[in-house]
């Protein structure tokens, strides 16, 4: 769904005569409500009496967001409001299942094979992802050829619904055990599921880190154990941690989006890209960062988490702005597969480290916060790119300047990053749902919960004296 859908939003205002800084606003502005949305998913839930009649609810609504838009594009027309009214339903209802979704999915899928149920998960849904990607891609190259885009864009779009009813279609057939019985199996099976985590699943990096010691000094199990289990003044100086984290991911978001919203007009429009270049392009950043993520887990594992946030944090800076220095397709190929790989290892070291830093009680809480603010800073800096881009007039310059802008404020952003500490909770792995995908490489992720892994004291020491 999400490959065939969302991410031909922007080039679908294109096609049916938006204009440059409309496509942008479709593809950032509804974010917003979606973050909106998910802050009543508790009472939603309450009022539909549990989790799965909500996210079935929720996936319907979604669907139905999409035939309108498809709808739509058969027709050959819709006014921006319009579109923008049901790109935010289909956001609104994506996001607003977030909290419930990973409740759900909790108690569902049992603890002894979390780990390698989530594995598959993640890579089917990145397969399926890209393969709705390229095939968007190659029906809107075939139609662009035969002068029916927007019909084209239409069967993407009733395909894409498609696919989301199906899922609904699924997620019904499972069966959800009342409260009370789930509590009580809860109470009996509490020491078992505890113990279920098996750290030996193949080709899965690990990401385990703890506090950092004094290389070479000797330590008795009691202080071994007592610097692995946070105390009070610890939880405080987490929670600054977190919310540190969160401001600079509203300001580096903010900057992102200042003009990241704008590379698909950018490569439709001023570079006069085809619909199979274009979404070739897309497909190197997505694919890429795929890779690295393997590559930057191993890293985490060895150096750290906040280590590798900082690598991520400096490699973004410089991204935005090698679009400026040539309009080469090949050249901006190389530049889509180095951003895959810096966003991975940016993405990968931002979740370990906040979710490392919240205790498993308020995470969901904390993923709620997340997605607000990445969505509301995501809104804010599309308006202002959005802005900028129309008081210049669209040119080509005016693009370069929101590039240029937008690496300015990344690099700026990295102060927020100074002092920041990992926690002690020893996160080994985070596994994520694609929501959408980018042409600058930075997808939408949402964590999912159930999939945080902790290593035992003993593989967090090992990694830790492999470091020191």
């Amino acid at each position: 769904m999400v490959g065939l859908g969302e991410s031909y939003f922007a080039a679908f205002a294109l096609a049916v005569g938006l204009g440059e800084v409309s496509a942008g606003l479709v593809g950032s502005v509804p974010l917003f409500f979606g973050g909106v949305a998910q802050l009543i998913s508790p009472a939603a839930v309450r009022w539909f009496g549990f989790e799965q009649r909500w996210v079935i609810f929720c996936g319907c609504f979604q669907a139905a967001a999409l035939t309108a838009i498809a709808l739509a594009a058969m027709f050959g027309s819709i006014s921006l409001t319009s579109l923008l009214v049901f790109a935010s339903m289909y956001w609104a209802a994506g996001l607003a299942t977030g909290p419930a979704w990973n409740t759900w999915i909790e108690r569902m899928v049992p603890a002894r094979v979390r780990t390698i149920y989530f594995a598959r998960r993640t890579k089917w849904a990145q397969v399926t992802t890209l393969l709705g990607l390229v095939s968007g891609g190659l029906l809107l190259q075939w139609a662009e050829q035969g002068d029916w885009v927007t019909t084209g864009f239409a069967i993407a779009f009733f395909g894409a619904s498609g696919f989301r009813l199906l899922s609904v279609a699924m997620l019904a057939i499972h069966r959800t055990a009342p409260a009370s019985v789930r509590e009580t199996k809860t109470k009996d099976t509490l020491p078992l599921t505890a113990a279920a985590h098996d750290d030996s699943e193949p080709n899965v990096p690990h990401v385990a880190y703890q506090p950092q010691s004094n290389a070479g000094r000797s330590q008795s199990p009691h202080s071994t154990v007592a610097t692995l289990l946070p105390n009070r003044h610890a939880e405080s100086s987490i929670g600054i941690s977190a919310i540190r984290l969160l401001g600079y991911l509203v300001f580096v978001q903010g900057m992102v989006q200042l003009s990241g919203p704008y590379f698909s007009p950018y490569m439709l429009e001023k570079l006069s890209l085809s619909y199979r270049d274009f979404v070739t392009l897309l497909a190197l950043a997505f694919v890429s960062k795929i890779i690295a993520l393997s590559y930057w887990g191993n890293f985490g594992r060895r150096y750290g988490a906040k280590r590798l946030l900082w690598i991520g944090g400096i490699g973004i800076v410089p991204i935005a702005s090698l679009w400026i220095l040539s309009s080469n397709f090949w050249w901006i190929a190389v530049i889509q597969i180095i951003s895959g790989m810096i966003w991975a290892a940016y993405e990968l070291g931002f979740f370990l480290l906040i979710f490392d830093a919240v205790p498993a009680s308020r995470r969901t809480k904390m993923l709620t916060l997340y997605n607000f603010a990445n969505c509301t800073s995501w809104c804010i800096g599309a308006a202002i790119g959005g802005g900028i881009l129309a008081y210049f007039g669209a040119t080509e310059k005016a693009y370069w300047m929101l590039f240029g802008i937008s690496s300015l404020g990344r690099f700026l952003a990295l102060g927020l990053l100074i002092g920041i500490q990992p926690g002690r909770r020893l996160m080994s792995r985070v596994r994520v749902r694609v929501l959408s995908v980018r042409p600058n490489g930075a997808t939408l992720d949402s964590p999912v919960l159930p999939s945080l892994q902790r290593r035992s004291s003993t593989a967090a020491m090992l990694a830790t004296a492999e470091s020191d």
